[in-house]
Order: C-alpha cells, then sequence, then structure tokens
C-alpha cells in the first residue's frame, strides 16, 4: 500500500496543559503545527510504498508514558506503524515559541530521517537516504509553500467564459487548504479567487473532494463521497456578468 498520510501526535500531557493555557484556543499544538510541513513532505516522495502501511504517525513523548518501543513501531496486524520520539527531541519540538524557517527546517529534517531510518530498515527501495538532501533543498527552494493545481478538478464553464482552477495549497500555516480561481479565458485574468476549506485546515481535504460542476455562474465543490455531503461554492462577480452582457 502507498503511505497516504503523515503526521504528528502531541505529548497528552503537554498539549492539555498548552490547551488549558490558551483558554483551549490551541487544542492540538503539536499536530497542527507540524500538518503542513508533514502534508509538504509526503507530496514530494509520493507515491511511495513505505513499510506497506498507509498510515506513519511519529509521537512526542515528552512527560506521557511511551506505548510501544522507542523508534519505529510496525504492527502487521492492525496494519498501524508509528515511530517513538525519544525525550529530548520531544522536548525539542515544544521549545520553538514560533512556527518560523528554522521550526519548519527541523520538523522536515526530522521527518526524513525518520522515513530514511525506516526505508532502510525495510530494505532501501525507496533509496530515501540517499535522496532525503535533495527533498530538503527542494523544500527550502519553495519556502515550504506549495501551490498544486488539481487538473481533473479543474473546470470551464458552459459557455466557455470563465475556468475554476482548484489549488491543492500546502504550508505550516495553512496546513492543507482548497482554493478555487476564477479565471476569465479571454483575458487570462483572475476575475475571483476564494478559499474554500477554513485556514489552517488540519484535514487532508483534497482527497475528500467528489465532484466538481458548474451550475450557471456558480462552481461547485463537493466533498465527501457519501451522505451527508458538503458542498462549497464560488461565483464570478457581479460586474464581470455585467460587462458579459453588454
Amino acid at each position: 500500500m502507498k503511505l497516504q498520510m503523515l503526521s504528528f501526535e502531541g505529548d497528552k500531557i503537554l498539549d492539555r496543559q498548552i490547551k488549558e493555557a490558551s483558554n483551549y484556543c490551541d487544542n492540538s499544538h503539536l499536530y497542527t503545527a507540524t500538518f503542513g510541513i508533514a502534508q509538504l513532505v509526503l507530496w514530494e516522495l509520493f507515491p511511495i510504498d513505505l513499510d506497506g502501511h498507509e498510515r506513519l504517525t511519529t509521537i512526542a513523548n515528552a512527560e506521557q508514558l511511551m506505548i510501544g518501543n522507542p523508534g519505529y513501531n510496525r504492527d502487521a496486524f492492525f496494519k498501524i506503524s508509528y515511530y517513538n520520539l525519544d525525550n529530548e527531541v520531544s522536548r525539542a519540538l515544544y521549545q520553538f515559541k514560533s512556527f518560523d524557517k528554522d521550526f519548519q527546517i527541523y520538523v522536515a529534517n526530522l521527518l526524513l530521517d525518520i522515513l530514511s531510518q525506516i526505508d532502510t530498515k525495510n530494505g532501501g527501495k525507496n533509496h530515501l537516504a540517499e535522496r532525503r538532501n535533495n527533498i530538503l533543498e527542494r523544500l527550502c527552494d519553495c519556502g515550504f509553500h506549495k501551490e498544486l493545481l488539481l487538473d481533473k478538478l479543474s473546470k470551464s464553464s458552459k459557455n466557455r467564459k470563465y475556468k475554476a482552477m482548484v489549488y491543492q495549497c500546502l504550508g505550516q500555516d495553512i496546513g492543507e487548504a482548497i482554493k478555487v480561481n476564477l479565471v476569465d479565458c479571454t483575458s487570462s485574468e483572475i476575475v475571483s479567487s476564494k478559499w474554500i476549506t477554513e485556514i489552517p485546515c488540519t484535514i487532508q481535504r483534497a482527497r475528500l473532494i467528489s465532484q466538481t460542476f458548474w451550475d450557471g455562474d456558480k462552481f461547485n465543490v463537493v466533498f465527501g463521497k457519501r451522505e451527508p455531503k458538503t458542498i462549497k461554492y464560488i461565483e464570478v462577480p457581479y460586474n464581470n456578468l455585467t460587462i458579459s452582457a453588454r
């Protein structure tokens, strides 16, 4: 199976302390802070079969009791993989007071080290130990932000005047978010742009999109393959419709 999800799990004791100190504004400190970086690393690697499991969770252990063995754990029966960080590294993650470039590089380095170690343990078929430095360099070059066009979900309106460009956006400050730009097909001008997921978003939203379609001058994005589904939309601005009608 291909690796589909890469994420951190915070130390439950420290996360609870941060949650209470922030008056419940910071509900999942480490998971939220690292989510976008983890998705960027995963995107650079995808598709990759790391160890036959779809998910790898890196767990911080500063105050809480460690469950499982230090380092890499793979449970073939339950089909789960996780990596237990030691006390020193776990505390280092919580020492960052801002999620700046230093934090992003630290987290990316940590993930690439863990992934390289696991890949080597499983035969090294992905050659991550040799590739990790190039991957980190690419992440630094893009400033730890990517806007990825989802071509299959991007569609032209029925009258061919506009095209909706759907983007999967990744970054530490936004997590994984979906943005839609409406483009005038004649001038290539962006006439409207809208985030159709919350910012920051700590759910893999792109994989939840089941359908996109135009309904008149409204472009709809449907999340969910089963009921209840959620529909978000963006409309061509009224001014543009007025100009087109002249």
